[in-house]
C-alpha cells in the first residue's frame, strides 16, 4: 500500500503545490485521479514514486509498483523496440506474452525495428502500456495513458484496465470503468 503522511512540496521559487496533504492508495483499488491542467497530479505521481523528494512528510510504497509518466520516451531505453526489448528480457520480462498483448498484438514486424522517432506517439504508448500489463503482481501508476491512443486502443485499454485491482489512473478523460475511487485534485487538496 502507498501511504503518503502530511505531504508538503513545492518547486524552488514557487508557492507550495501540497501542504499536509495525506493519501493511502490501498493495494486492491483502484482509483482515478483528475484535476484541472497544472494543479499537480504529475508532480504527486513523482512525489509516490521518490522521482521527487517532499519537502516535508513520509511516503511508505510497496515494494511492487509499475509507474508510466506522461512522458513516454523517458521510459524507453533502446533506439528501436527490439533493443529495449532485450532490456526487458534481462529483466525477467515474458516477450511471448508481450507481443500477443492486444494493444500491440497487431504491430507490423517492422515497428520493432524502426528508429523510435519514427513511431507515433499511440505506438509508444501502446508498447508501454502492454509492458505494464505483464507486470501483473504490481501496482500500477499511469499518467495520462489514454490521450495519444487511437480509438482502438482506447477501448483495449479500458478492457485490460477492468481486469487489474490496484491502480491509480491520472486522466482527464474519465473511462467507462468503476473505480473504487475518484479523487478532484484542487489547490493542493484532494477531494
Amino acid at each position: 500500500m502507498f501511504e503518503l503522511q502530511k505531504l508538503s512540496f513545492s518547486y524552488p521559487g514557487r508557492k507550495p503545490l501540497f501542504d499536509q496533504l495525506s493519501l493511502s492508495l490501498p493495494e486492491q483499488e483502484n482509483i482515478l485521479l483528475q484535476g484541472e491542467n497544472g494543479c499537480g497530479k504529475s508532480t504527486l505521481l513523482k512525489l509516490i514514486t521518490g522521482k521527487l523528494q517532499p519537502l516535508s512528510g513520509a511516503i511508505k510504497r510497496p515494494e511492487a509498483y509499475f509507474y508510466l509518466p506522461q512522458e513516454v520516451e523517458t521510459r524507453i531505453l533502446g533506439i528501436n523496440l527490439s533493443q529495449d526489448l532485450q532490456l526487458w528480457e534481462m529483466a525477467g520480462l515474458d516477450l511471448a506474452a508481450l507481443k500477443r498483448h492486444p494493444l500491440v498484438a497487431n504491430f507490423p514486424a517492422e515497428y520493432w525495428d524502426l528508429p523510435l522517432r519514427e513511431l507515433s506517439q499511440g505506438s509508444k504508448q501502446a508498447y508501454l502500456l502492454s509492458i505494464a500489463f505483464c507486470h501483473s503482481q504490481h501496482y500500477l501508476l499511469l499518467d495520462e495513458p489514454y490521450p495519444a491512443l487511437d480509438k482502438e486502443r482506447r477501448q483495449i485499454l479500458t478492457q485490460e484496465l477492468s481486469k487489474r485491482q490496484g491502480l491509480l489512473v491520472v486522466s482527464h478523460f474519465k473511462p467507462e470503468l468503476n473505480f473504487d475511487k475518484i479523487l478532484i485534485l484542487q489547490q493542493g487538496k484532494l477531494q
